[in-house]
C-alpha cells in the first residue's frame, strides 16, 4: 500500500477489506450489546426481590414468625414497562398456602412478568418468590426462587443467589 501523491486514495480491494472487516464486528457487537441490554433490565429483580425479603424478614422478626402481606410489611413494587409485579393471595394481613404458584404445593408471594422479550427470553415468563415456615433454626422463613424458563434465568444468575429454600432441603 504506497501512497502516491498524485494518484491521493485507497485502492477497491483496500476499501472491500476494510467493509468486510466492519461487517464482522458488526456482527459480533450487535448480538453482545442486545443481550447487555436484556441483562440490564433484568437486573432490577434481584433488588426488587431482595428488598421484599428484607421487609418480610424484619416482619417476621417483629411479630412472631408471621409471614405478611405486601402492604402489612411496607412493600411497594410499581409495575413498569419491563416487568408487571404481583402479590401472592393473602388472608387477613398474612400470605395463605392458596396462593397461585409454579411451583404446586408452595406459597407464591412475590412474582414479575416481562411484558415483552427480553433477549432470549420471550414475554410473559415468570420470576417468583416462594415462600414457606422453616422447619429449622437457621432461617424463620424459606424463600425459593422459581424462574419459568431457562432462557430467562440465564439473564437474572444472581436472581437465583435468593434461594434459602434448596439451600437448606440440598444440605447432605
Amino acid at each position: 500500500m504506497k501512497y502516491n501523491a498524485t494518484k491521493g486514495g485507497f485502492t477497491l480491494i483496500e476499501l472491500m477489506v476494510v467493509i468486510v472487516i466492519m461487517g464482522i464486528l458488526a456482527a459480533v457487537a450487535v448480538p453482545k450489546l442486545f443481550g447487555l441490554m436484556a441483562k440490564a433490565k433484568t437486573s432490577e429483580l434481584y433488588s426488587s426481590a431482595g428488598s421484599y425479603i428484607h421487609l418480610q424478614d424484619t416482619f417476621n422478626t417483629e411479630y412472631h414468625d408471621s409471614i405478611g402481606t405486601w402492604k402489612a410489611i411496607g412493600y411497594t413494587m410499581l409495575s413498569n414497562d419491563i416487568f408487571k409485579y404481583y402479590e401472592g393471595n393473602s388472608e387477613g394481613g398474612i400470605a395463605t398456602v392458596s396462593a397461585v404458584s409454579i411451583d404446586v404445593g408452595k406459597t407464591a408471594a412475590w412474582k414479575a412478568n416481562n411484558i415483552n422479550k427480553l433477549g432470549e427470553c420471550e414475554a410473559d415468563n415468570v420470576w417468583q418468590l416462594n415462600i414457606s415456615k422453616s422447619p429449622t433454626t437457621e432461617y424463620n422463613i424459606l424463600y425459593q426462587v422459581v424462574i419459568s424458563a431457562d432462557a430467562c434465568e440465564a439473564l437474572t444468575t444472581k436472581f437465583g443467589s435468593l434461594d434459602t429454600y434448596n439451600k437448606i432441603t440440598t444440605t447432605p
